[in-house]
């Protein structure tokens, strides 16, 4: 916190304690600053950021402002008062957070500007009412939109409210409180039975947009989300060592190894590059990096005459489905192939793990049963 004093010949502003050591003149052109009516208040906010005021007068009138500038911090932080801010405003410092400390954050953005933007666009806080929140939600149930994805926009108002107050940038009350979020049903895993497969296989092949039918592809491979394909860039992949990194928004990285099939699409991708310098593996037409796939893959999965409930994330659980039941890879090994950080979201899929091994058991009943009707000599 500082007030400044200014130099009417420099335009400049100096520090009052350097100014008083130097028999108040100006540090730079040696004009007697003595009689100076115009101050810089500078106060640093609990966040980082800092209130700056420029006013003419004397230095008492500038001691006053920067009294105040405190005094309506104090009340914001202790007293929870003060004016709420424009939700826009808030959103951009959230996002800005978020792109450091959430994998998803693209998801958050998406949504934010598709479903909730639309509604509360240049409201301030304090206005955004639960009757907001419910039109918000009806509206995207009207498009059709899936339970799931209603309660992740329910959840996302929620949680930049509740990152406002957190961070003393807003002290009202949050709207979607009294609102119960979409009934979803976690458990359920939407899988691709083997001729919904073939039909996406057949599907994929004669689709046009050959790029957007390879990151398809490239899903069902890997079991990577969706957003995790659309951010690949070509830096992250390895060809020959047959792995390739995904960073979390801290920057730290994973690797993974990729399949046969995987490289096959990594190879056929870089073939048809809409230009040489394109950085994404799966670019949109202009060689940007995609933001939305939504409406395509809609198309892909009415083309191949797939149910209307099975969305893209589902490749991911048609992956680990497979995998699972394959009776060959571990409930660890398919946790560390999905990248779960948490081991209990790998757990849904435990139960194909048992019935492979329920039908390894009963390999052994068919060898010692067979034995018993075989005709041989007991052995001595």
């Amino acid at each position: 916190m500082a007030i400044l004093i200014y130099c009417s010949a420099c335009k400049r502003y100096f520090s009052r304690k350097k100014v008083k050591a130097n028999d108040s003149q100006c540090l730079k052109c040696g004009l007697s600053l003595a009689r100076s009516r115009k101050f810089w208040v500078n106060v640093k906010l609990p966040d980082g950021e800092r209130v700056t005021e420029v006013v003419e007068g004397t230095l008492t009138f500038a001691k006053n402002i920067e009294a105040k500038i405190k005094t309506d911090i104090s009340k914001r932080k202790h007293f929870k008062v003060g004016p709420a801010p424009l939700i826009d405003e808030i959103w951009k410092k959230y996002l800005k957070w978020a792109k450091k400390n959430k994998k998803s954050w693209y998801d958050d953005k998406n949504r934010w500007e598709l479903h909730v933007k639309p509604i509360v666009k240049e409201k301030k806080m304090d206005a955004i009412t639960r009757s907001h929140v419910r039109r918000i939600l009806e509206k995207m149930e009207d498009k059709g939109r899936a339970d799931a994805t209603r309660k992740h926009v329910y959840a996302l108002v929620r949680r930049v409210f509740n990152w406002a107050i957190e961070n003393d940038f807003y002290y009202g009350k949050v709207p979607t409180e009294k609102i119960k979020p979409p009934k979803v049903q976690n458990e359920v895993t939407e899988c691709l039975t083997t001729p919904e497969l073939d039909k996406l296989t057949v599907a994929l092949e004669k689709w046009p947009n050959r790029l957007a039918a390879l990151l398809v592809k490239f899903a069902l491979y890997t079991g990577l989300r969706q957003d995790e394909c659309m951010g690949l860039e070509w830096i992250d992949v390895d060809t020959e060592r047959g792995f390739f990194r995904l960073l979390d928004p801290k920057g730290k990285p994973t690797n993974l190894p990729l399949s046969q099939c995987a490289l096959e699409v990594i190879r056929q991708a870089e073939n048809i590059k809409p230009n040489p310098d394109c950085r994404w593996i799966f670019p949109n037409k202009k060689g940007g990096r995609r933001v939305n796939f939504f409406h395509i893959w809609s198309r892909i999965r009415k083309y191949a005459k797939i149910r209307k409930e099975f969305r893209f994330h589902d490749l991911r659980h048609t992956f680990a489905t497979y995998l699972a039941s394959s009776g060959e890879v571990d409930l660890y090994t398919l946790q560390k192939l999905l990248n779960h950080q948490d081991p209990k979201m790998t757990q849904r899929y435990a139960h194909l793990l048992d019935e492979a091994l329920m039908r390894g058991a009963n390999v052994a009943d068919k060898v010692f049963n067979g034995s018993k009707d075989r005709d041989e000599e007991p052995v001595s």
